[in-house]
């Protein structure tokens, strides 16, 4: 059986929720510019991001960085 440790389970969270953002919006039809989709996609890339100081992967962090920045800078231009 596998163990999973404290930062595995919040890598897995934030996993689960770009899989709920990304259902939302394409099964639900919900707006990406929705509270609930843009706090997901932000909720996402931070929880991979704190599951990396457990086992660091550059190409990952670059990933979940790139994604929480275009989000914040789409929701900060959508606010403007």
């Amino acid at each position: 059986m596998i163990r999973l440790g404290v930062l595995d389970l919040v890598g897995l969270c934030g996993v689960c929720a770009y899989v709920v953002a990304h259902f939302l919006v394409q099964v639900r039809h919900e707006s990406p510019r929705s509270r609930r989709i843009v706090a997901l996609n932000v909720v996402g890339p931070l929880c991979v991001l704190v599951s990396l100081i457990g086992a660091f992967n550059i190409s990952s962090f670059f990933s979940q960085s790139l994604w929480l920045l275009l989000t914040l800078t789409g929701w900060w231009k959508s606010r403007r």
